[in-house]
């Protein structure tokens, strides 16, 4: 019986120094307020756009700023959609959804950037290889 109390003693003397040694292991450190950050937020308004390439349907949500470039926005649209193959570089195209007529150019705080919402921004990336001819399989007779 005095041994069985010996173990106990022992293994409950172990318990207490591990619990005055806890402090010492990771996660126990004072966490920092989350109402008091120190850290200044940005002055820049974050703007969701929508992209969306209309030829697979594939979409991402993307959160810019007035300053970010229509090539930020097809560089990180293409790595969200999984079209980062070298051979596809170059020649894609980002379009308004409601005109696909004219590509989109510099920076998006030039070209109606609006909120999300109802009337919010989605924008079409296509992606068209210039300098190659269209050729016919069937040719009408004339």
């Amino acid at each position: 019986m005095a041994a069985r109390r010996s173990g106990l003693c022992f293994a409950l003397l172990a318990c207490a120094a591990l619990w005055a040694l806890a402090p010492a292991f990771a996660g126990h450190s004072a966490q920092p307020s989350v109402r008091g950050s120190r850290v200044p937020r940005a002055s820049a308004t974050i703007y969701e756009i929508m992209v969306t390439n209309p030829s697979v349907g594939a979409r991402t949500r993307l959160n810019i700023n007035a300053a970010t470039t229509v090539d930020e926005i097809i560089a990180k649209a293409r790595k969200e959609m999984d079209f980062e193959m070298a051979f596809l570089d170059g020649d894609w195209f980002l379009y308004e959804m409601e005109d696909e007529t004219k590509p989109l150019s510099g920076a998006m705080g030039q070209l109606n950037l609006r909120p999300w919402g109802p009337e919010g921004m989605e924008l079409h990336l296509l992606y068209q290889p210039q300098g190659m001819e269209l050729h016919l399989l069937y040719q009408p007779k004339v």
